[in-house]
């Protein structure tokens, strides 16, 4: 029997070693660096950042309960891979696709599409191309191609000393969905139809945050970014161990939605523990100078965006979390790995 494939860690340090990445000028960010998209320079000032995902799309939980349909994959496949772009400050600039079929049928298919081009519209680009066929099973594919000025890229390495931390939007609505109606809804917990329909709408109709990353880049708001795909505990870690600082999280300015506090409430644990865990909200986590803090907010509320200033770069050596007496403990929660066993939920519920 075969060992069971290790985490995305140690797949990460196989792939580098592999590949045995050389820097070359033409590409500033590729592999070693481990951020959202690669760059790889198309002038003397510009890059062009590509990225690409999968996403499970009828294998979503919430698409076996016949909660999402494939118009609802398809939109999100597009908001996934964008969601990539935005966290290195890049203006979408299109998008190449993979879907392969086993169950599909025609309108199955056309609605992959539809939803698709709704999302691409949304956010002012356009899908150029691509390959479908059968196969074995349902394959949702993106690649997504953006430009970005090459010195104002944000990758995930740069905090600095200092820094603020901060996240847009709210986080941990997808896992609220997800524990909600897999595993809790059915114990007699109901929350009001729209607070449903709120949560579930984090599936079908997520935001990549686009407009933020821009403004971020382009006004040189951010020392770095990263997008929180894999929940805000995981993205946290990530940043930390890349860019080799630690922080302070202040757990009263977490932004977290009524939907999560009401579900942690019935099942009388920590609502940071449901909204910081394996959650795909794709909101921006960045750091910012303490010199730029009023000037950053100044930007988002002229434009209308949501920040948050949740926490700053410690000298512990060790990531915390801080209550409003400045009891320290470690980050709760629990975060997605590639190899993920169905019980996830139920760690972050019981953990």
């Amino acid at each position: 029997m075969k060992n069971k494939i290790s985490d995305e860690h140690f797949l990460f340090s196989i792939i580098k070693n592999v590949l045995d990445y050389d820097q070359n000028s033409d590409v500033p960010v590729a592999v070693e660096s481990m951020d959202d998209c690669a760059l790889i320079k198309i002038s003397d000032t510009h890059s062009l950042a590509i990225s690409s995902d999968f996403v499970r799309g009828s294998g979503f939980y919430l698409f076996e309960l016949g909660l999402l349909n494939y118009f609802d994959v398809g939109y999100y496949l597009i908001t996934a891979n964008l969601s990539d772009l935005a966290s290195m400050g890049a203006e979408p600039i299109g998008l190449t696709t993979v879907i392969r079929y086993a169950d599909m049928d025609d309108k199955d298919f056309r609605n992959v599409f539809e939803g698709m081009k709704l999302a691409a519209d949304e956010y002012n680009t356009q899908i150029i191309g691509g390959d479908i066929g059968g196969h074995k099973a349902d394959v949702f594919v993106a690649t997504a191609f953006g430009r970005v000025k090459t010195s104002e890229a944000l990758l995930r390495k740069n905090v600095q000393d200092g820094d603020l931390l901060c996240v847009t939007g709210t986080v941990g609505l997808p896992i609220t969905a997800l524990t909600y109606f897999k595993e809790v809804k059915k114990t007699g917990f109901s929350l009001q139809e729209e607070e449903e329909e709120r949560i579930l709408s984090s599936w079908k109709r997520p935001t990549p945050r686009i407009y933020e990353g821009i403004l971020l880049s382009s006004l040189q708001l951010a020392n770095a970014c990263q997008d929180v795909s894999d929940g805000l505990k995981a993205t946290i870690e990530q940043m930390s161990e890349l860019s080799g600082k630690t922080f302070s999280v202040y757990s009263d300015k977490i932004p977290i939605e009524n939907s999560t506090i009401k579900l942690a409430d019935f099942l009388q644990i920590d609502p940071i523990q449901i909204a910081i865990s394996a959650s795909v909200d794709f909101e921006l986590l960045f750091t910012i100078s303490q010199e730029n803090r009023d000037r950053c907010l100044e930007e988002f509320n002229k434009r209308g965006f949501k920040m948050t200033i949740i926490g700053e770069v410690n000298n512990l050596g060790r990531n915390v979390l801080l209550d409003s007496n400045n009891v320290e403990r470690s980050l709760p929660g629990t975060v997605w790995k590639q190899q993920q066993s169905d019980d996830y939920l139920k760690q972050i519920i019981y953990k």
